[in-house]
């Protein structure tokens, strides 16, 4: 098999880019892992918002997702309409099953908030780097 194929990659992540992705995904997961009582939880954050903790998971899974494959379709050069359009059937999923499907679940319209914030804060920091984080990636020579 010989010819040129078509790198997977159109786009690289510029490094503040990447530092500050993957910071926002260590800041995510150490939301999540603050669940449970110990060394990742904070009392300020319970002090201020009583209850967060009890649906974090919601918040920290929506925006790990979201921002996780998006940040991956962006540099594959995939249009960030699309993109927009996964971020609102994950609203769609996160609010048909915390208030509209009870299967193995609670109805709990407070974990669909925060699975939106956490959909909505992905979008945001996905629409900032599609239009200051990202550079083209030149196409190799034939």
């Amino acid at each position: 098999m010989t010819g040129s194929r078509t790198p997977a990659f159109r786009y690289a992540p510029t490094l503040w880019a990447s530092l500050l992705h993957l910071a926002l995904f260590a800041g995510a997961f150490v939301l999540f892992l603050g669940r449970k009582p110990g060394r990742f939880r904070s009392q300020a954050i319970a002090d201020a918002i009583p209850g967060f903790y009890t649906h974090v998971f919601n918040f920290s899974l929506s925006y790990l997702l979201y921002a996780g494959i998006g940040f991956v379709w962006l540099m594959m050069g995939v249009p960030t309409r699309f993109v927009a359009w996964a971020g609102v059937a994950l609203v769609v999923a996160n609010v048909g099953y915390e208030l509209l499907l009870p299967l193995l679940n609670t109805r709990d319209p407070m974990d669909a908030a925060y699975g939106i914030a956490g959909t909505l804060l992905g979008f945001a920091w996905l629409w900032i780097v599609r239009r200051f984080g990202l550079v083209p990636i030149p196409a190799p020579a034939q």
